[in-house]
């Protein structure tokens, strides 16, 4: 095995297998593991977002096993912060009503119920992990930043001791969105690690919805014929669908496998470095993501913008070469 692989804490809300929940987690996973030549997949958090952090957890353990494959999974903080999570789940949690969405996931291999072991925090596991190997480290944060924050507020130092945290959050420029799901979930854990100083790149909507996953790229993902694309295939082709009919899109965004590709090929997409940080208050603007270039705002009288620190942001994607990168490492593993 290559020593000079990219070690990775995948911190993530996966909901595969669970009808009307993203699946991108999910493809994000496969591509760590699929990559196992470049990246060394340490451990997996989970955290509430996208789904519960416990039926995150059961939702990996159930991937894992199928794959046969043995990495750690830690179920991780069930709340935010502060931030009230009867709202959210209410939101993301919600039935499909319409039974022809529903239909989609019949065939689909159910999500098994695992109860999580072990009594060390995922805030504690991150922070082993980090402290274990200084500066070698990456995390991966495709969910809310809760655990990170967690592991960040009892271990001020663990920011210095990261080789840099790849966050898939924050919008900044989308008609419709005031704040995406992995910020709003929990607004203060996004600001405590945007303003941890640690070497950041931010993957926000305005470059994750510039990917898509056709129904053509399904074809080919189904002409391949190995234990990975018969675990991924079922869910992602009832999500594809769901996703489709349900966003008028011609197939599913790629949100979190884009934050695992740029550790394989940073050329899939271009960045220029912002100074981010994300509002804690305000009836309209609460977890909203705000950027801006260094030493060039014209006004900010009554603004606090101390705290901030710069983080290279995405800003343009190549989507085909992100969908061959994921392909192609489907289609390469266990070779």
């Amino acid at each position: 095995m290559n020593d000079n692989r990219i070690r990775v804490i995948l911190d993530c809300d996966p909901g595969n297998g669970v009808p009307g929940a993203n699946v991108d987690d999910g493809l994000a996973i496969a591509l760590a593991i699929a990559a196992e030549t470049r990246i060394d997949l340490a451990a997996i958090t989970t955290v509430s977002g996208n789904t519960p952090s416990r039926t995150g957890y059961s939702v990996a353990r159930t991937m894992l096993e199928d794959l046969g494959v043995d990495i750690p999974i830690c179920c991780g903080a069930e709340r935010a912060l502060q931030e009230p999570d009867g709202p959210w789940r209410s939101l993301l949690d919600a039935p499909i009503a319409d039974p022809s969405l529903a239909g989609l996931w019949d065939g689909v291999p159910p999500v098994r119920d695992f109860e999580p072991q072990g009594s060390v925090s995922a805030a504690a596991v991150i922070a082993q992990l980090a402290f274990a190997d200084p500066g070698n480290v990456t995390i991966v944060a495709i969910g809310p930043l809760t655990n990170i924050a967690h592991a960040m507020l009892v271990h001020p130092q663990l920011a210095s001791a990261l080789k840099e945290i790849v966050v898939m959050g924050g919008s900044f420029n989308i008609d419709g969105t005031l704040k995406d799901t992995n910020f709003g979930v929990d607004p203060e854990a996004a600001r405590i690690v945007l303003r941890s100083g640690a070497p950041i790149t931010l993957v926000p909507l305005d470059a994750s919805e510039q990917t898509m996953l056709t129904p053509d790229d399904l074809t080919e993902l189904e002409s391949i014929d190995n234990h990975l694309s018969r675990c991924i295939l079922p869910w992602t082709r009832a999500w594809l669908q769901y996703s489709s009919r349900t966003r008028g899109i011609p197939g599913c965004w790629l949100h979190d496998p884009l934050a695992v590709a740029i550790l394989l090929d940073r050329s899939i997409a271009h960045s220029k470095e912002y100074m981010v940080d994300v509002e804690l208050s305000g009836t309209l603007t609460r977890g909203r993501s705000i950027r801006w270039v260094r030493d060039t705002l014209r006004t900010a009288v009554g603004v606090d913008t101390s705290g901030a620190h710069p983080i290279n942001v995405l800003t343009q994607v190549d989507n085909r070469k992100l969908v061959k990168t994921l392909i192609d490492a489907i289609r390469g593993y266990g070779t």
